[in-house]
């Protein structure tokens, strides 16, 4: 059986995947936790005009990673990605535990395992929509709870039962190498695994530790240039694709807010192909190096 990719409106071959954003947001409320109406992305005229733009920008594929408790919400994605003729991946997951829902302190790690597989292979809900792809799994800042460790316990077992993708959250580009301990503990396919916000680590002594692991690592922040300079940004990219590790790099914006939005005066999900993709040229970055990080290893990394 020929590999695929689950998008939410069936599952496609990975040619159908152009340059793809392998983070983002589309549709999100994290209002309840933040108490802002910000961070609040919904199906709407503003999303539409913002998609557009980035369509025409040269986006070819997008992995939507909001999950439980984060405002997800797949009939929507749908609607989104036949509107503009995207293909979207959505996801299945718990974040960081600032974010939990309830059920997440009660449920077992055998509920949330089956919980996980039955939204990949069955479906959310009664939605018949599958999700394709087992993320956002967070840990927080410079820790593991012992609760986001029962996620990611479950989200590794998972993973192994589908051969789904998973990639993570690692709050401001911490507890990467503690991730990547969980998953060797759990034995799981490190080629299915992608450790995300790396570009906020800054440590390359941690990239190189994960990279010859053989996991992906996601510099997916792109445009927060309040976090981290985009000069710093760019100089661990260099690095890294002077290193040789082209094949296990892969890039996005994280889009979480109405006011990131182009068409809001943001820098918008488009600045990957407007500005950041551009700067790489420039400074000497192949566009066979560049077609590498954003169409052939996201196609490689979500096909199952």
């Amino acid at each position: 059986m020929s590999k695929k990719i689950r998008t939410v409106t069936g599952d496609l071959s990975p040619e159908k995947f152009g340059q793809t954003m392998i983070h983002e947001h589309v549709v999100l409320d994290l209002s309840h936790v933040r108490n802002d109406d910000d961070p609040i992305l919904s199906n709407s005229e503003i999303l539409n005009r913002e998609l557009e733009r980035l369509k025409a920008a040269g986006c070819g594929g997008i992995v939507e990673v909001t999950n439980h408790g984060m405002g997800r919400d797949v009939i929507s994605l749908h609607d989104i990605s036949l509107q503009h003729d995207l293909p979207i991946v959505a996801a299945t997951g718990y974040y960081i535990e600032a974010y939990y829902p309830p059920e997440v302190f009660e449920k077992s790690e055998d509920e949330i395992f089956e919980l996980f597989v039955s939204e990949i292979m069955d479906g959310v809900g009664d939605t018949g929509i599958r999700a394709g792809i087992i993320s956002e799994i967070g840990s927080s800042l410079n820790e593991m709870t012992t609760n986001e460790e029962k996620v990611f316990r479950a989200a590794c077992r998972a993973q192994i039962q589908t051969g789904a993708p998973l990639s993570t959250h690692c709050e401001l580009g911490t507890m990467g190498s503690a991730q990547l301990k969980l998953f060797n503990d759990m034995d799981v396919d490190l080629s299915k695994i992608s450790i995300g916000h790396q570009d906020l680590n800054g440590n390359r002594e941690e990239y190189d530790y994960l990279l010859k692991a053989g996991v992906y690592i996601q510099f997916d922040t792109i445009g927060k240039n309040n976090y981290r300079s985009e000069k710093e940004r760019i100089s661990d990219l260099i690095y890294l694709l002077d290193k040789g590790y082209v094949n296990q790099l892969m890039l996005s914006c994280d889009i979480t807010k109405k006011s990131y939005l182009k068409v809001n005066g943001g820098f918008g999900y488009e600045y990957l192909f407007t500005d950041f993709l551009p700067q790489l040229k420039e400074l000497g970055i192949s566009q066979e190096e560049i077609t590498t990080m954003m169409v052939d290893n996201p196609r490689r990394f979500l096909s199952f």
